[in-house]
Order: C-alpha cells, then structure tokens, then sequence
C-alpha cells in the first residue's frame, strides 16, 4: 500500500496537470479575441429560430444589412437592405419606433412576409 507521501505526490501532479489545461484554454479564448479598435467586417446582429434545425439571420456588412435563411445543409439570402437601428427592447417586439432614426422599423413578420411573397 503506498504511503501518504506518494497519494500526495500524485494528487498534487494531477492538480498540476488541471491548472495547465486551465491556464492553456485560457491563453486560447484571449489570443482569438480581437485585441483593441480593431472591429470585423461582419457581424451577426441576430437570429430567430423558425424550425428545428432552420434559422433567419440578420447579419451587418459594412453599410448593410443581409437577411438571410439558414438550414442544415444551405445559407439562401433573403434580403439585402440598408443598415439602419435596431429597435430597443424598452421599445418591445415589433413595437415600429426606431432607437435613433425617429423613423418606424417594420415588423420582421411582415418583412419576411413580403419578401416570400416576392419570391413566389
């Protein structure tokens, strides 16, 4: 039976080896964090889920904004439209008041609505 150095050693090892597996991850989610000012050129400004494996997205491109389908197996645009405000939750959904335009935001029902009607 091994002594109670030898248990200590090994748990001691073994709790050396779990801070580094820490310490490793750690250093890998800060070096893939874009550092400073540097901003990318696209973002996703949101998502709603449709279905179980279907999605809309919103995603900003420079002055733009791209709607567009996601499922398992294919990305299809939906619409391609002016970067404009997203409304504030205070305001609630699809509550039509813009968070600094003063111009109305259409509701995303009628939006989407519309542009499969266009594409029939």
């Amino acid at each position: 039976m091994p002594g109670p150095s030898s248990l200590l050693q090994t748990v001691l090892a073994l709790a050396l080896v779990l801070a580094l597996i820490l310490a490793c991850a750690w250093c890998f989610r800060r070096l893939q964090r874009p550092m400073g000012a540097f901003q990318a050129p696209m973002q996703l400004r949101g998502q709603l889920m449709v279905g179980p494996r279907e999605r809309v997205v919103l995603i900003e491109v420079g002055d733009q904004w791209i709607v567009a389908g996601v499922a398992a197996g294919s990305v299809r645009p939906l619409a391609v439209m002016p970067r404009g405000d997203i409304a504030t939750p205070a305001n609630g959904p699809g509550a039509g008041a813009g968070a600094g335009a003063g111009a109305p935001v259409p509701n995303f029902a009628a939006l989407l609505d519309r542009m499969r009607k266009k594409s029939s």
